[in-house]
């Protein structure tokens, strides 16, 4: 199964279900799969879906991905940014950072393949997902400095917070990009792989074998400690592992581990 979101002609965000797993692509190969305005918008209708087909468990896990093998995405279309007044660029800001934010908080595992460059809203966009997986000729990068201008799209806040303050100063006062291999090293992806897409959706299957309300319940306690600190996500944590606690799917899994355990003994 598969669905496109429309902006005119261009069917700008693809999408196609893989049992549990959907998979998006970025569509804008001639164009590096910048992200223009109607391509944001798509991610927004995306993420709607996703999270109505969450609701009962039938979507657990989502890949983001571009098309192509050149890029995953070279950033913002910086033809929406020309002649841009400052309440303008403020809230076309602010839209981008909302539709990252509904992405990063969906009920479900999201991970990004990144498949070629990752610059700007690129990058930023693939540090809004819960993981990240990239090919060995991937290059990553905030170049906003190198325009007299900075990350707006949650760049200043996200890349701290994965690499620490020190490294996301450098990637962003400097604009200089890393490659596949730097970014492992420093913790921005999880893996590098030549097949990145397929190990993704691999790894995304593996995380939908789990139950979705425990998917759900441990991204919100993670968000909630990154956010709130450490205090505030313990209570999370807490509160979630007493309401799963009372599931059938919770009672029933660990029956099952005890009597394997019984078998095995």
């Amino acid at each position: 199964m598969s669905e496109a979101h429309h902006t005119g002609d261009e069917d700008v965000v693809t999408t196609r279900i893989d049992g549990a797993v959907t998979i998006a692509t970025i569509n804008r190969p001639a164009k590096a799969n910048a992200l223009s305005n109607g391509v944001i918008d798509a991610l927004d209708a995306m993420a709607e879906s996703i999270e109505q087909a969450a609701a009962d468990g039938s979507t657990r896990a989502l890949v983001v991905t571009g098309a192509g093998e050149k890029a995953f995405s070279a950033g913002a279309d910086i033809a929406n940014l020309v002649g841009l007044t400052a309440s303008g660029a403020r809230e076309q800001m602010l839209r981008g950072q909302r539709v990252f934010d509904r992405i990063a908080n969906l009920p479900v595992a999201v991970i990004a393949a990144i498949n070629g460059a990752a610059f700007g809203g690129g990058l930023e966009l693939a540090m809004a997902c819960d993981m990240r997986i990239a090919a060995p000729h991937a290059r990553l990068g905030q170049p906003e400095i190198t325009l007299a201008n900075i990350p707006g799209w949650g760049g200043t806040q996200r890349l701290p917070r994965i690499v620490g303050r020190g490294v996301a100063s450098e990637m962003i006062l400097t604009g200089s990009p890393i490659d596949a291999q730097r970014a492992l090293a420093i913790g921005l992806v999880n893996a590098v792989e030549n097949a990145c897409l397929d190990y993704a959706v691999k790894l995304s299957h593996a995380v939908a074998a789990h139950n979705h309300h425990a998917i759900k319940a441990a991204k919100a306690a993670i968000r909630a400690g990154l956010r709130g600190g450490i205090e505030y996500g313990l209570e999370v944590e807490a509160n979630a592992v007493a309401d799963l606690c009372q599931t059938p799917e919770q009672h029933e899994a660990v029956r099952a581990f005890l009597d394997r355990k019984a078998v095995r003994a």
